[in-house]
């Protein structure tokens, strides 16, 4: 996994690139898809540049995005490794030129994510992990190890644009708020410390979740569904996500603190 790692940060930061080159442009190719996401010219341009180096990095090893059409399960129920791309995760961030939208890499052996490399093109960070090797984040040259914060004052991180009464209703504890866009970011700042929980309600894919599990957990966090039970991948026909929850510190009691909830796939 090693070996595989800085290949990966050096192809996410040139599909974040490809990003940043259309961010701005007057046509962004903004269009919506069948399950009425959006999808730019940006997610294809860094989808095509992952999938090319991965599939040169290493051709052996299957490549599931969110960009490219799923095989049925039949087909990939028996990968025992494959790559799990969001080539651009917050895609509506994008579209309002918000800048929280990161490129998602991760690597799933056995139905579990192992590395993971989450970049944040628009401040040129990378958060990575590989399991058992811990998190990191890297800014300007150096890298940093990453750790969730010990219990103190709770802050949730929230969406920018979904109301806060979405997710409070389910907390049973007082909170601050930091507000960010993308859904993987949110992860990330947990798994840096600058946050302690993130509640996602509302659809998401395994690609959201693939790199931010491996990235939180080996800070000392934890990611499961809306019930504490633990995230799949690749052993269901949908890749859809049940509602999740990024929990920091485990010193919380986080099952005390969150009333658990469950979204109907």
């Amino acid at each position: 996994m090693n070996e595989l790692l800085e290949p990966c940060i050096s192809l996410a930061e040139q599909a974040g690139a490809a990003i940043m080159a259309i961010y701005q442009q007057e046509d962004i190719g903004a269009q919506e898809k069948s399950d009425h996401t959006p999808v730019t010219k940006a997610d294809l341009a860094s989808n095509e540049v992952l999938v090319a180096g991965l599939t040169k990095l290493a051709p052996d090893i299957p490549i599931m995005s969110e960009e490219t059409p799923i095989p049925a399960l039949s087909e990939r129920q028996h990968w025992q490794r494959y790559w799990l791309l969001d080539p651009m995760d917050g895609t509506g961030e994008f579209i309002l030129e918000s800048g929280d939208f990161a490129v998602n890499i991760a690597l799933v052996e056995n139905n579990r994510p192992v590395l993971g490399v989450i970049y944040w093109p628009a401040k040129s960070i990378t958060y990575f992990a590989t399991y058992r090797q811990g998190a990191f984040k890297r800014e300007n040259g150096q890298d940093i190890k990453l750790s969730v914060a010990a219990p103190d004052n709770l802050t949730l991180a929230v969406s920018r644009r979904q109301k806060i009464e979405a997710v409070s209703q389910y907390l049973n504890a007082q909170f601050a708020t930091v507000a960010l866009g993308s859904c993987s970011l949110k992860a990330c700042i947990i798994a840096e410390g600058k946050a302690d929980c993130f509640l996602r309600i509302g659809p998401t894919g395994e690609w959201d979740t693939g790199a931010s599990q491996v990235i939180v957990e080996e800070a000392g966090g934890c990611i499961t569904d809306a019930e504490f039970n633990p995230l799949t991948y690749n052993q269901r026909e949908s890749t859809e996500n049940p509602d999740f929850i990024v929990m920091g510190h485990p010193d919380w009691e986080w099952q005390k603190m969150i009333s658990p909830h469950q979204r109907s796939l």
